[in-house]
């Protein structure tokens, strides 16, 4: 990672960059000049497809014993990185097509291919492209690109930042420890000295559009002689080599960047006649005789693509809110959604671990506050839920919460004297439904944005954190690495980002409170995976002063509490996230005084004016 002088001045400093052109889906060449070249990559270990998070992997070559002779025991549940300047090598030597191309890689999401457009037909001899960025485009300020673009940190989750630049490749996993237990290694290779070049040299000839198929050994990124070369990766924590960010000094970036470039293989070329369909989302136009509601954008946070078929209207945002507010949807008229997300506590359910219902039932989890969704992939703590509009209507259903029926709902709505004529302005014809229940719902809550805190403000250099403050968020972005002399929080990892969340799955070493009566596996209950067992939704840090008491199951009633889980309360388990596995003492462990300076950072993040907001 980079000194905390440089992170402190790139806090205040947002670096513009030029925009990239991300690589979209394949369509058929129409230009007999030009062929289109597509290129995908098979994530493999050794000679088996790549397996996300099953330990029982084996690295190659002696590595002193760890894990027997001839390698060691690990697993691999993270690969992600950046491809770039993507470019043929011609006959002659000269490099054509893709190099003003950004493009993300994610092993566990699907998206393993990329295209090089508007290559000369003709004879060639292999591929180049590099696994990072050029350090203009790795310093641009990552709010400039589109939804959709490879460099938006929605899309990648590698932007490292406040401090600045993208991590090029991201590669996390557990390992075995001598008597079974498992350890964790999160290796970050990023920064501008560790951009990897791959060069593949293969005969081909592109008298029509060509496939190309890219093989990735991870099994070569540890190296050892087992893996087919490379220098040997011995994963340790008493050294180190379970971590690195990258840092100036970090002697293990630059081995495993040089690993990286050499475990591609170009394997295979053909013709390929079949274009790859490309999915678009449905885009409806607003209603006739409503009026557009202008959200307004924070322009530090990424750029964010709203639902096409719902474009928010003064209209249907006035009707949400007024639904969102009522206690009609409630089987006895006694709740309403406000009743279990209150403004006061940035729309959570203040001062409850769990929320009571209509008949005096306790929910299963702690109310989630509710901002800043339109940056969300998930509404809920286990990701059963995708959509807000789904989400919203699913409390007025639930047998522990408002408990009413949709069709009862509807009915409810349909009598009312007011409702029928809101619901016909804001969707433009006559008509009470559950769906547009749910959508009125969501358009609500797209405009619940939280983004005026002090910290923002220090970032607009409105205003001066104190040092303690200051202290507190060198903390938070600095990783807690002894072996390099790093002791930070590690907080970023999760938390990195203006959105304070990177919106993922993780298990953060919770032990079960009453194992004997309930048990919740989170994310585990709605994919079956073992590997997703345990694992709950980051939550976002912006406004933690109000929405206590904190993790899905409303456990800690303080930040200090929070704060003494990762110093040194985190158990053990299979699916427990890498980044806190590698810390085998529970946790980071933290001073006193820096204990107090991370809470006090973590107070800056209260946007008052958005806790102030009240019902029109």
């Amino acid at each position: 990672m980079i000194g905390v002088e440089r992170k402190m001045g790139l806090l205040f400093a947002a670096v513009l960059g030029g925009a990239l052109v991300c690589a979209a889906g394949v369509a058929r060449n129409d230009d007999p000049k030009t062929v289109k070249v597509w290129v995908k990559v098979h994530h493999v270990f050794g000679n088996e497809q790549l397996r996300l998070d099953d330990v029982s992997l084996r690295t190659g070559g002696d590595v002193g014993g760890v894990g027997g002779v001839g390698g060691q025991t690990v697993s691999v549940s993270r690969l992600a990185y950046l491809v770039s300047g993507v470019r043929l090598i011609g006959a002659d030597g000269a490099k054509v097509g893709g190099v003003d191309k950004a493009v993300f890689i994610n092993a566990s999401a699907d998206r393993d291919s990329f295209e090089v457009t508007g290559v000369p037909a003709g004879n060639y001899t292999g591929l180049e492209f590099d696994i990072g960025l050029s350090p203009e485009v790795n310093h641009s300020d990552p709010a400039v690109y589109a939804p959709d673009h490879a460099l938006n940190p929605l899309v990648n989750g590698l932007h490292w930042g406040w401090q600045g630049g993208y991590v090029f490749m991201a590669i996390e996993g557990r390992y075995q420890l001598p008597g079974d237990a498992l350890g964790g290694y999160s290796y970050h290779i990023g920064n501008d000295a560790r951009l990897m070049h791959v060069s593949l040299k293969r005969e081909m000839d592109t008298t029509g559009d060509r496939l190309l198929t890219v093989v990735f050994d991870v099994a070569r990124v540890f190296g050892g002689s087992g893996a087919g070369g490379g220098e040997t990766i011995a994963i340790r924590h008493e050294d180190g080599s379970d971590s690195t960010h990258s840092g100036e000094g970090d002697l293990l970036a630059p081995r495993l960047a040089a690993n990286v470039a050499g475990a591609f293989a170009l394997t295979s070329v053909a013709a390929f006649d079949a274009p790859l369909s490309i999915s678009t989302a449905a885009v409806t136009a607003p209603p006739r005789g409503t009026a557009p509601f202008e959200l307004n954008i924070p322009s530090h946070f990424p750029q964010v693509m709203l639902p096409g078929d719902n474009p928010l209207t003064r209209e249907g945002v006035a009707l949400g809110e007024q639904l969102f507010f009522d206690r009609i949807l409630s089987a006895d008229g006694t709740q309403s959604c406000a009743s279990c997300h209150q403004s006061a506590s940035a729309f959570a359910d203040g001062g409850k671990r769990r929320s009571t219902g209509v008949d005096g039932l306790e929910g299963k989890r702690n109310a989630m506050p509710l901002f800043n969704l339109a940056w969300a992939r998930s509404m809920t703590w286990d990701g059963k839920r995708t959509r807000i509009r789904d989400q919203a209507i699913a409390p007025i259903q639930d047998e522990r919460e408002m408990h009413l029926s949709l069709e009862k709902a509807v009915a409810k709505l349909e009598a009312d004297a007011a409702y029928p004529g809101l619901f016909e302005r804001a969707f433009g014809s006559p008509g009470v439904s559950a769906p547009r229940l749910g959508l009125a719902l969501e358009q609500f809550l797209l405009t619940l944005i939280s983004a005026d805190s002090k910290f923002d403000r220090a970032l607009r250099r409105q205003e001066a954190l104190t040092p303690q403050e200051t202290r507190g968020l060198e903390l938070f972005i600095t990783e807690f690495d002894p072996a390099r002399g790093k002791l930070g929080a590690d907080c970023f990892h999760c938390h990195g980002g203006n959105l304070f969340t990177d919106n993922e799955f993780k298990n953060n070493g919770l032990a079960a409170l009453f194992p004997a009566l309930e048990t919740d596996l989170g994310r585990g209950e709605v994919t079956g995976k073992a590997s997703d067992s345990d694992k709950f939704k980051v939550p976002s840090l912006r406004n933690i002063a109000a929405t206590a008491p904190y993790m899905h199951d409303g456990r800690f009633a303080t930040l200090a509490d929070v704060i003494a889980h990762y110093a040194g309360g985190v158990k053990p388990s299979a699916t427990l996230d890498p980044n806190l596995a590698k810390h085998p003492d529970g946790g980071v462990r933290l001073p006193p005084e820096d204990r107090l300076a991370l809470e006090a950072f973590l107070l800056t993040l209260t946007d008052a004016s958005f806790l102030a907001r009240k019902a029109k």
